[in-house]
């Protein structure tokens, strides 16, 4: 009797031990509250990190996974494949800017070792234009486990006050989507009939959802072959079809109205077709992105890549190379990378647009590229870490060579500062 008893008080205390982990498993916010919490969690270079929600200016997408593979709930190659889908979701269907996504493992204390290996041998996400990724341990740490877990369910999101916008439990359950908005789409069609990308001006364009026939939105094409659409921000898939006026057009392409290339059109009789990934959306819809360099460095850092290129547009008076005020906190971030990063080095790169004279954009190049690095100097950084190189307009990035008529905003994309770091 007093043997059974004993069983029953050992079953007794399984389940209650299970009942509090599961309902320390659940956050204890709720969607709608506001969060403002410090945490302490370590960066891939085992650096303590006093990580902060809010984050002023950003929305956070904290993602909770193992990856050492031990145990039940490893998060695969497909797991990431369809977070990767969920965040374009997020960014078009939430009309979400400045978006970071948090990684954060909780490995085991005994795992970390191997977390922070694979980490740095092969980051799960690919690096993207649209938003940050970081990547956090809890390293042992178990009142930083204990917060985590009130805060953060496999999914969390938050908003740049600290709102929390979601929570779930799964990644395919996770949607964040502002209804009856729309996604505000800008491109360029041009053709290449003649070796030259041309503007496709008059080109009638009608975009439909998946393989359904019904119009979403339509447009037709400016003398600059530019365009613009509002389409009802649904998670679907999208189809654009062009129609050009002259109807012996033989290519159409899709490119972002600044001249950056999307992709070709199929041909199909008279029309022209592509089927929009949501990468493309991306790239086409009016959204506001801030690429932070500090950031974009910081991944780069814990990579076993060799050389890290960043492009910025360092402003400068027309014509001229003395460096701008508005210009000065990218470089006083440049200087801040450098300073911590002693074994670093870093070529600058300079480019103009194809406007004006070949020798003189040369020369005025050469002389932004060394206003930059004597800004680097000057703020303490030695000059045998830095090189300077203007290459004028002899690496256009677009179709707005010498003789194309562009807009500014296509020459713009010309005008360039290059920041090459060198491990």
């Amino acid at each position: 009797m007093r043997h059974k008893l004993l069983i029953i008080i050992f079953l007794l205390i399984i389940c209650c031990n299970k009942s509090a982990l599961s309902q320390n498993n659940l956050p204890n916010y709720k969607i709608g509250d506001i969060v403002n919490e410090s945490i302490l969690l370590y960066d891939t270079a085992i650096n303590p990190v006093n990580f902060k929600i809010p984050i002023k200016g950003s929305y956070v997408l904290v993602y909770r996974y193992r990856s050492v593979s031990i145990g039940k709930g490893v998060d695969n190659a497909d797991s990431i494949r369809l977070l990767e889908d969920k965040i374009s979701s997020v960014l078009l269907g939430g009309m979400v800017g400045n978006l970071k996504v948090i990684c954060l493992s909780y490995d085991k204390i005994t795992n970390y070792d191997e977390w922070l290996q694979k980490i740095k041998k092969d980051r799960p996400f690919k690096p993207s234009s649209k938003y940050k990724i970081e990547y956090y341990n809890f390293n042992g740490n178990v009142v930083s486990e204990a917060k985590c877990r009130e805060l953060f369910t496999k999914l969390s999101m938050f908003g740049p006050d600290g709102r929390i916008l979601r929570n779930s439990s799964s990644i395919a359950k996770f949607d964040y989507h502002l209804k009856d908005e729309n996604i505000n789409l800008k491109g360029k069609l041009v053709t290449n009939d003649n070796g030259t990308k041309e503007p496709l001006n008059e080109a009638f364009i009608h975009i439909q959802a998946g393989n359904k026939i019904d119009t979403l939105g339509k447009a037709t094409t400016d003398k600059y072959g530019d365009f613009e659409i509002k389409i009802p921000n649904n998670d679907t898939s999208y189809t654009i079809k062009a129609e050009p006026k002259n109807k012996n057009t033989k290519s159409v392409l899709l490119l972002t109205q600044e001249g950056k290339e999307i992709s070709h059109f199929k041909k199909s009789h008279l029309k022209f077709e592509y089927k929009l990934l949501k990468v493309d959306l991306l790239e086409l819809a009016e959204m506001p992105v801030d690429d932070d360099i500090t950031i974009t460095f910081n991944r780069f850092e814990g990579s076993k890549q060799n050389e890290l290129m960043v492009i910025e547009n360092i402003i400068y008076g027309f014509e001229k190379f003395n460096i701008q005020k508005e210009s000065e906190e990218i470089l006083n971030k440049v200087v801040t990378i450098l300073k911590r990063n002693p074994k670093i080095k870093l070529e600058i790169i300079s480019h103009t647009d194809s406007q004006g004279d070949d020798a003189l954009n040369l020369a005025l190049s050469k002389k932004r590229a060394n206003a930059v690095a004597e800004y680097l100097i000057k703020n303490g950084i030695d000059n045998k870490r830095i090189s300077a190189t203007g290459k004028g307009e002899t690496d256009i990035r677009n179709r707005c060579s010498n003789g194309v008529f562009c807009l500014d905003k296509e020459h713009a994309y010309n005008r360039r500062t290059e920041f090459n770091f060198i491990k």
